[in-house]
């Protein structure tokens, strides 16, 4: 599977393939959104790979490769829109973010004890809403049925 924005963007919706892994990646690294449209929606969006050589990156996504001490999952909730890398988007040209700028960003971490037990928490988190996401969806084709019913 190819990573590129529309990819990260729709958190692995929008699929495109490849015949070759040009620039694979590996369980537990990110892959983050580098360029996107003045105002969009994918810039400095992340995406978690779940699976070694699975997805090749494209252009303009970088591959982060987290440290020994560093949580995935915790890391992959902090960067994701990120208001550091947010700035960058002036609302009016194509948003690029360079190399050295995403090298310059610091931030603060807990020890992995605690980042290990806050991204276990964001992981739940994100699971319960992508549940009660598709209990929502269904509901909604249900009311849907149920309105084309009542007006046949």
């Amino acid at each position: 599977m190819v990573v590129n924005s529309k990819f990260v963007s729709t958190n692995g919706a929008v699929k495109k393939f490849s015949d070759e892994l040009i620039a694979p990646l590996k369980k537990g690294e990110l892959a983050f959104v580098l360029s996107d449209v003045p105002n969009g929606r994918a810039i400095a969006r992340t995406f978690l790979i779940d699976e070694d050589n699975k997805y090749s990156l494209n252009q303009r996504i970088a591959g982060i490769t987290p440290h020994s001490d560093t949580n995935s999952y915790f890391l992959h909730s902090l960067m994701n829109r990120h208001h550091y890398f947010l700035r960058f988007d002036d609302g009016a040209g194509q948003t690029n973010l360079s190399k050295k700028e995403v090298e310059n960003w610091t931030e603060l971490y807990p020890s992995i004890e605690e980042q290990d037990k806050i991204g276990s928490f964001f992981k739940q988190l994100d699971d319960t809403i992508t549940l009660h996401q598709r209990k929502l969806e269904k509901l909604q084709e249900l009311k849907k049925g149920y309105l084309q019913k009542m007006f046949c």
